[in-house]
């Protein structure tokens, strides 16, 4: 009986307790319909403001007990116009596609990193001489080519000696011609220079591409070019190759896919796969990435950036990369009279608005440049003497100088004689549009401009080699090392030298010569800038810009550190560093 009382009390309670609750649910039912439009807002906002704060301390917790770090996985496709043709180091010089692939599947003795500053790739260490002849290598001990064979010094001693062949027609040929090498045991060797020492040695012959002894000893010379190795490499850099395929109907390489090596001596990628897709021109490039069938974009004309769908664009990171490339215009003094005077020369420099030329040619994407010695560089000097545009000034060097009528055609006169200048280019439409814009900012200040616009190869063949041309507007590309001595010492003047104008100065020979002949970075340093201000002084030539290299990067690809790049598969140097996937760990 105390039981059933037991139970009945307990149901009693229960229906009381579930009408209570039915009754609270109504008084909140109609709540909205008591409380004020004032009141409700109160509500709400504290309501909101009670979440908002939830979130920020969940989210606070979360971050400063979450690891997030770079894990292993994640591929990316990138597009780019050319084709592939000999994915080796030794060859891949005259095709931006080559360099790229051959970046990422090869290493060198020495590398740049992502300051473009040198450092050890192979070798452990090294030494020079005191005479700058000899430079020792030793190379690091736990480097596996991609098959797994060990990488000694017998593969740098051989592929330097194929360099040196001239059956195997390799680009660096040049830079070998006077340098012997020499195995000391199998993990250094020892290249000894047997002209004078020469300091961008360092620099620029010792980063080339190293290729496997037992792949390529039995590849005769004079059929390398026909050799299957150069499209199914066998490399020791980050990235291995995986396959190509083509395209069926016209049997070219479409795409080109790497993987990682997860025996990479310097610590595996994080990326799992690479893959290149080709394409004929930009337009195409474009296309595909509009229809999102790649992530990253190479280089990109600035007008065609337009071009690319907002939605698309959102999803990029563009980077605009400083190359050691430069456009300038080079006074050929013996040719006119005029640029013989200093004072022509410096009205032609003020009447140059710099900034508006890279507006309109190179949509914003360059820097305005007053040197040889571009920033970044060995020797830089940014109080180097500038010749800001001014108009006025250019006006009054003009009438200094006897051009003080101006004819009905705006042009200036001396003794009934209008100034006229003629430029020299390519009809290339970078140098078409450069050279439309100089022709009017110099008509402003009183100048009629010729134009003669050739084709690449016939300016190359008829009028470069025989210095027939006023003044030359081209672009000159440098290397890693700053060495302006090709192409502004005087014994460089004439073919196959570089050095496009009549400059002749001593005591800048002297500058040049003694500099590239020692490894004291200070005294370079000092000798350039010395150099630099006898070039603004003197002015043989115009330094215009510097275009920048627009890529496009796929936002999800994260770790990338990109400013300064000397050739466009610099972009890749720190790719062991990039990654797509993300390891979330409570500390």
């Amino acid at each position: 009986m105390k039981s059933l009382n037991s139970i009945s009390s307990f149901l009693f309670k229960k229906k009381k307790i579930n009408k209570e609750d039915k009754k609270k649910k109504i008084r909140l039912k109609y709540l909205s319909h008591v409380l004020t439009k004032q009141e409700k807002v109160i509500i709400l906002f504290l309501f909101c403001a009670a979440l908002a704060s939830s979130s920020f301390i969940f989210f606070n917790i979360y971050a400063r007990h979450v690891d997030i770090k770079p894990d292993f996985g994640g591929n990316f496709v990138e597009g780019i116009v050319g084709r592939p043709q000999y994915i080796n180091p030794l060859l891949s010089s005259a095709n931006d596609v080559d360099m790229d692939l051959a970046g990422l599947i090869f290493s060198g003795l020495m590398k740049y990193d992502s300051n473009q500053e040198l450092a050890p790739d192979i070798a452990e260490s090294y030494e020079v001489s005191e005479d700058n002849k000899n430079y020792t290598f030793k190379l690091k001990q736990n480097i596996k080519w991609h098959d797994g064979e060990p990488l000694n010094a017998d593969d740098v001693v051989f592929t330097v000696q194929t360099i040196k062949n001239p059956d195997f027609q390799s680009s660096y040929l040049p830079n070998f011609e006077n340098v012997a090498i020499k195995k000391i045991d199998d993990y250094t060797v020892t290249f000894t220079l047997t002209g004078e020492a020469l300091s961008p040695f360092l620099k620029e012959s010792t980063t080339f591409g190293i290729i496997p002894k037992h792949i390529w000893e039995d590849v005769s010379p004079n059929k390398s070019l026909l050799s299957e190795y150069n499209l199914n490499p066998i490399g020791s850099g980050p990235f291995k190759f995986k396959e190509f395929k083509k395209d069926k109907r016209s049997g070219i390489i479409a795409s080109y896919t790497l993987e990682r090596y997860q025996e990479y001596f310097a610590g595996s990628p994080y990326i799992d796969n690479i893959t290149f897709k080709f394409y004929d021109d930009y337009s195409e490039l474009i296309n595909a990435l509009n229809k999102e069938e790649i992530d990253n974009i190479s280089f990109i004309p600035s007008e065609e950036i337009e071009n690319i769908k907002p939605e698309v664009k959102n999803q990029l990171f563009f980077y605009n990369l400083r190359l050691p490339r430069y456009y300038a215009l080079f006074f050929n003094q013996p040719k006119n009279d005029l640029l013989g005077s200093k004072e022509i020369r410096q009205a032609l420099a003020y009447g140059t608005n710099k900034q508006e030329i890279i507006e309109a040619v190179f949509g914003g994407q360059g820097v305005e440049i007053d040197s040889p010695i571009l920033e970044n560089f060995l020797g830089y000097n940014p109080e180097i003497k500038k010749y800001e545009y001014n108009k006025d000034k250019a006006g009054e060097l003009l009438h200094k100088f006897g051009f003080n009528k101006i004819n009905k055609e705006g042009i200036r006169e001396k003794d009934g004689k209008a100034l006229e200048l003629t430029i020299t280019t390519t009809n290339q439409k970078e140098f078409s549009e450069l050279s439309d814009i100089l022709k009017k900012q110099w008509k402003e200040i009183g100048i009629n401009v010729k134009i003669k616009a050739l084709d690449p190869t016939e300016l190359q063949t008829d009028y470069l080699r025989s210095r027939n041309y006023e003044i030359l507007l081209y672009g000159q590309l440098l290397g890693h090392d700053p060495d302006p001595y090709p192409f502004w010492h005087s014994s460089q003047r004439n073919d196959p030298g570089l050095n496009l104008t009549s400059f002749k100065d001593k005591t800048a020979d002297d500058l040049l010569e003694t500099a590239r002949k020692t490894n004291k970075a200070e005294e370079r340093q000092t000798k350039y800038i010395h150099f630099q201000n006898i070039m603004a002084e003197e002015l043989p030539a115009l330094f215009i810009c510097s275009p920048t290299y627009p890529y496009g990067l796929n936002k999800k690809i994260r770790g990338v550190e990109l400013d300064f790049i000397t050739i466009p598969s610099d972009r890749f140097t720190d790719i062991k560093n990039w990654f797509v996937e993300i390891n979330r760990r409570w500390k």
